[in-house]
């Protein structure tokens, strides 16, 4: 059965009415008819089964079945510098099919993005349709969160504020550890800082370095912010996954 994200606000007892783009996908393209059913989930870990009861220019469905996600998952927060172009949009795409918990759009001093009032608005909105549409495609029940866009040091502070102890940022400074090692104990919940093109500054890294980062290596190669941050948060998936065999 085909997925959909119902607003928590939409679920009314054991109904849901779902209007916007969803209704439209449901009706107009997917063609769901009246005793047709689909899957739902509220981006909170619940999931979904409806039946359809009513079309019209919102959909009226019955909840016939409420489940919550079992999946053993590592709470994961990416920090990433904005790149430029469209890339974020890319990175908030796979970090979302990844299970990231929560995901900061990041200013640092050798950030070159520039963002006015109108531009982080609009950008926060398209940032949240691809997480839904993300999260619609990989089966997730939960959406991560897409905090506002911040400079580095305000990143830091929310990734402390939200409680991650284990915090690594790839760099390519003297006297890092590889990656892996870094991961062997603590895989849990993690915050993954990836800095911009020509890397973080010398000034950020001692900052990072002083409020309990441990400043790693992603191996002999150097990564795009793009590929830096798929790689890195398939690393402690993978490290997550061995450690609960």
């Amino acid at each position: 059965m085909r997925r959909f994200f119902i607003d928590e606000k939409a679920i009314k007892g054991d109904g849901v009415i779902i209007g916007g783009e969803e209704a439209h996908h449901i009706r107009d393209v997917i063609r769901l008819k009246v005793g047709d059913r689909f899957l739902g989930f509220d981006g909170t870990g619940r999931a979904y089964t409806l039946c359809i009861k009513k079309i019209t220019d919102a959909i009226e469905a019955q909840i016939e079945k409420v489940s919550t996600a079992d999946a053993k998952m590592p709470k994961i927060l990416l920090a990433c510098a904005v790149p430029k172009k469209n890339k974020m949009d890319y990175i908030i795409e796979k970090a979302a099919e990844l299970g990231v918990s929560d995901i900061i759009p990041m200013i640092t001093e050798r950030t070159v993005v520039k963002f006015d009032d109108g531009d982080r608005q609009a950008r926060q909105k398209r940032w949240g349709r691809i997480s839904i549409e993300a999260s619609k495609q990989c089966g997730r029940d939960t959406l991560p969160i897409i905090h506002s866009v911040m400079k580095f040091k305000d990143a830091i502070t929310k990734a402390e504020d939200l409680g991650y102890k284990k915090k690594i940022m790839p760099c390519l400074c003297e006297g890092r550890k590889y990656v892996d090692e870094a991961l062997l104990n603590e895989v849990e919940q993690v915050a993954v800082f990836i800095g911009p093109e020509g890397d973080f500054s010398n000034k950020e890294i001692g900052y990072a370095k002083g409020s309990g980062f441990e400043l790693v290596s992603l191996g002999p190669l150097v990564l795009k912010v793009d590929t830096a941050c798929i790689f890195t948060i398939s690393l402690i998936h993978g490290r997550c996954l061995r450690s609960n065999v």
